[in-house]
């Protein structure tokens, strides 16, 4: 019998010497569903910028996933071990930025640091000094967890997450409270336009200006780059020797350099991610006619023989050029996220869009 829920959106926040840890927290996460959604009425969803967050150019890489995960989520789980991480030009790092936005909001920030045991010839002596600086202000302001393993983490984990979830349910208002505020909310500003005489037009480009998606910069969309030209954030246009056409940013770690922000990625690449993009559906489409012809339910023709031998040989080749089969299926969420981004692709490409949808 189906069961009404909420969902929660966890997001999973570490420096990249922690992938161990993030899959274990995943997992932690899918086992917190298994052992308890059902009888608390809340579902878990595990964000992760690695499998969550979609390309975009024009703004700082930590500032997109701040828009598209971080201001989402619900729950922040931070972890940290050996390094804080690489600063953002906002933040000594991109978890400490996240960690810095959930706290703004009055979101709640999980956070842990490992004593895990580590060859002290792999440690970058300025990142842990970093790292020990955040470690001793955090400690001054917050209460956080620690573990050695990742079996600790966790328990630790579905530990603390049941308590949080059991505690964020004793808090909440009930729903008809919270409509009822909502419709009042809505009736006041309706009575406030009426009164002021605000049009609807007028309130849509106010709110499109206030809250809408930041427009592109002239920078980002012409070329060739013009005498003088800056970016969005005021620094030089150019171009990588790859073809890219950045903005370079001024590297506070290393005074006197420079790193690219990307505004627009090169043709080859361009060309290259639809090529990509097209054998991984192409493959995936051939394990299908492959699982057909197995159950019987597309029986193999004879004439069909020598198709399916050289449908076979290009699999392969697919599978070496890209790592094995491990790195090819997709799952719903990962299907939906490829058709966009084919379509997208496709468009560019020079097809129309009614024929860049078929994914």
């Amino acid at each position: 019998m189906p069961i009404k829920s909420e969902t929660y959106r966890i997001l999973i926040a570490s420096p990249s010497d922690l992938t161990e840890e993030r899959q274990a927290a995943t997992e932690a996460v899918y086992e917190w569903n298994s052992q308890h959604a059902a009888a608390e009425s809340v579902v878990l969803l595990p964000i992760k910028w690695e499998t969550h967050a979609a390309p975009q150019s024009g703004i700082r890489p930590q500032e997109a996933i701040n828009r598209q995960l971080v201001r989402g989520s619900d729950i922040l789980i931070g972890f940290f071990w050996t390094k804080l991480g690489t600063s953002t030009g906002v933040a000594d790092s991109g978890t400490a930025e996240e960690i810095d936005q959930f706290v703004a909001t009055g979101r709640p920030a999980l956070l842990y640091f490992s004593s895990r045991p580590i060859d002290p010839n792999k440690i970058d002596i300025k990142q842990h000094r970093k790292l020990r600086a955040f470690k001793v202000a955090t400690y001054k302001k917050a209460l956080v967890g620690g573990f050695s393993t990742i079996p600790e983490l966790q328990q630790t984990l579905l530990r603390d997450l049941l308590r949080y979830v059991r505690d964020t349910k004793a808090r909440a208002p009930s729903r008809l409270v919270t409509k009822l505020d909502e419709v009042s909310k809505v009736t006041e500003l309706l009575l406030t336009h009426r009164k002021n005489k605000i049009t609807s037009t007028e309130y849509q480009r106010f709110h499109e200006e206030l809250f809408g998606a930041r427009r592109r910069s002239n920078a980002g969309t012409t070329d060739p780059v013009e005498p003088g030209e800056v970016g969005p954030n005021g620094y030089r246009v150019g171009y990588t020797r790859e073809g890219d056409k950045v903005e370079w940013i001024p590297d506070e770690e290393h005074p006197g350099k420079e790193w690219p922000l990307l505004l627009r990625r090169n043709d080859k690449a361009i060309l290259g991610a639809y090529q990509e993009f097209w054998d991984k559906v192409w493959w995936n489409r051939h394990q299908n006619w492959l699982y057909k012809i197995q159950t019987g339910e597309t029986p193999l023709r004879s004439e069909q023989k020598p198709v399916l031998e050289q449908a076979k040989k290009a699999a392969r080749r697919i599978e070496r050029r890209y790592g094995g089969k491990k790195n090819l299926g997709w799952d719903d969420f990962e299907w939906g996220l490829l058709s966009g981004r084919l379509s997208a692709l496709s468009w560019v490409m020079g097809s129309q869009w009614e024929e860049s949808l078929d994914t």
